[in-house]
């Protein structure tokens, strides 16, 4: 038996098909889980809302303080949803202080800052730059006292500087008919950013 060898490379043959081919219809994604009862999107991802007052409530203007009643009067329910809403709060009451023209407004604004900080709301020290550091030139007893509360609280070094210059000024040009002693905060402030061992001022 002799066994020849192939030499004649096997030719590729390409066959065209000249009838149509049928497409099979491709059911859309969105189409395939219909009626499979799967969530929808606002099921399973909740997005919160920005923190804003109700509309349809009407709140007291802040009352400031005076020699009979030294002393500021807040509405306590205006307070109490910045102070219970926390971190959440913090855009809307940047721009309540941004925003602020009167004495009355910053006076409040500065207050409810105070009260939230107390209540242990996060993040409230990097109101510092930008907002808090706008009225420490303000010449206001109400504002400065306020204020020393916040810084007192908040303990950011660079307000150390500000809250001096606000006392010495205080000094040399003493506030006419003022209801209180602002220096008495400012001090006390001035104090704690001393005493504070990460800051050491002096």
């Amino acid at each position: 038996m002799k066994i020849q060898a192939i030499t004649n490379p096997i030719k590729r043959v390409m066959f065209k098909n000249t009838e149509a081919v049928e497409k099979t219809p491709v059911t859309a994604v969105e189409k395939i889980g219909n009626g499979l009862n799967q969530p929808q999107k606002d099921e399973f991802v909740k997005e919160e809302k920005p923190f804003e007052l109700p509309k349809d409530v009407t709140f007291k203007k802040a009352v400031l303080a005076t020699k009979e009643k030294p002393y500021c009067q807040f509405d306590q329910n205006k307070v109490d949803l910045f102070v219970n809403a926390k971190e959440k709060a913090i855009p809307a009451l940047t721009k309540m202080l941004n925003e602020a023209q009167t004495e009355e407004d910053k006076t409040e604004g500065l207050f409810i800052a105070n009260q939230m900080i107390a209540a242990g709301t996060k993040g409230m020290d990097k109101m510092y730059y930008g907002t808090f550091s706008k009225f420490n030139e303000d010449r206001s007893p109400n504002v400065q006292s306020m204020l020393s509360g916040v810084y007192r609280r908040i303990l950011v070094p660079d307000a150390f500087g500000p809250l001096v210059k606000m006392l010495v000024t205080n000094i040399l040009v003493p506030q006419k008919d003022a209801p209180f002693d602002p220096n008495e905060s400012i001090g006390g402030a001035i104090l704690e950013h001393i005493k504070a061992p990460e800051i050491h001022p002096l």
